[in-house]
């Protein structure tokens, strides 16, 4: 039975590595065993999982169902052993946090040294990306993800971090020739900069404080997709944008920025929310734990100023 085992992991890591070469270095085998080892497995099933050429390995359909299974029998382990370790003394292993580069930037990184000096035998690996990362693919123990409406997914566990100010800004230069505003709609008149991919209009929701919603379409005049980048972008004088008041404060501060709103205005953004999402399909990691118990409080210290 073990040996079975084994055999799909080893199965799971051909696939992960995109092939038998890069599978067999990484593991310290012979390529000539990893690929009896295979063979082995699909003897003992009754069923090809590869579809072997000269330069690549591809999944059979029974491959690709047979690999949803050996990829939570590798997670599984992996677990087994930080959950072993976690027990056996002082925390360590490694913690694999998802994020966007702006967010590691501006949030985490901050804290990392404090955690780390407090817990030195725990490593981070910071998977960063502009794009919503998936836990399960990116193989991740925990992403922090910035959102505008309540997150809803019963294969997570979602842990609510904080909630975001938002802020429509510009550069003084760009609004010397443009009025301040006090409804949603006079935005179109001003070029939006807006944090979107390969969309020609991108909607976006206002809120009166007779609780009213304002829903408004609008083309945006330069598209990034990164919010580190789309301030930038607004500093350069280019036009408006929303950006977290978090990441913003010290330039309007200094005057880098101003407010778009008129200050007697009685309509503002919809705070976005930050969520910790953990996937329920494994037992919780000490050292995810510890990092959450350890990060939100200096998050919501930081964020929500």
């Amino acid at each position: 039975m073990m040996e079975k085992l084994d055999d799909l992991l080893l199965f799971a890591e051909v696939v992960e590595q995109a092939g038998f070469s890069a599978a067999a270095r990484h593991l310290g085998l012979q390529r000539s065993k990893l690929s009896r080892h295979i063979v082995a497995l699909e003897n003992r099933i009754g069923v090809r999982l590869f579809h072997r050429n000269t330069r690549n390995v591809v999944l059979t359909p029974a491959g690709e169902e047979v690999y949803i299974h050996a990829k939570a029998l590798k997670q599984a382990a992996h677990n087994a052993f930080a959950v072993a370790t976690d027990l056996a003394g002082d925390p360590k292993g490694t913690l694999r946090i998802g994020c966007s580069p702006t967010f590691a930037q501006a949030a985490l990184v901050p804290i990392l040294h404090s955690f780390m000096r407090q817990y030195p035998k725990i490593k981070i690996i910071l998977n960063t990306a502009d794009h919503n990362i998936d836990l399960i693919s990116a193989q991740v123990d925990l992403v922090f993800r910035i959102s505008s409406k309540p997150l809803q997914d019963s294969s997570l566990i979602i842990r609510p971090v904080c909630e975001l100010s938002m802020l429509l800004v510009a550069s003084p230069h760009y609004m010397r020739e443009k009025q301040k505003i006090k409804h949603p709609e006079e935005l179109k008149t001003m070029n939006f900069i807006a944090l979107e991919f390969h969309k020609k209009l991108v909607h976006r929701e206002f809120l009166h404080q007779n609780n009213e919603l304002f829903n408004l379409q609008l083309e945006p005049y330069v598209s990034c997709g990164n919010m580190s980048i789309l301030k930038s972008i607004v500093l350069q004088d280019l036009g408006v944008a929303i950006v977290p008041k978090y990441l913003c404060i010290e330039e309007l501060k200094s005057g880098q920025l101003v407010e778009v709103f008129e200050p007697d205005t009685q309509w503002f953004l919809r705070d976005s929310l930050v969520n910790a999402l953990i996937p329920t399909r494994q037992n919780v990691l000490l050292a995810t734990k510890l990092f959450l118990d350890f990060s939100i409080p200096l998050l919501r210290q930081e964020l929500c100023k």
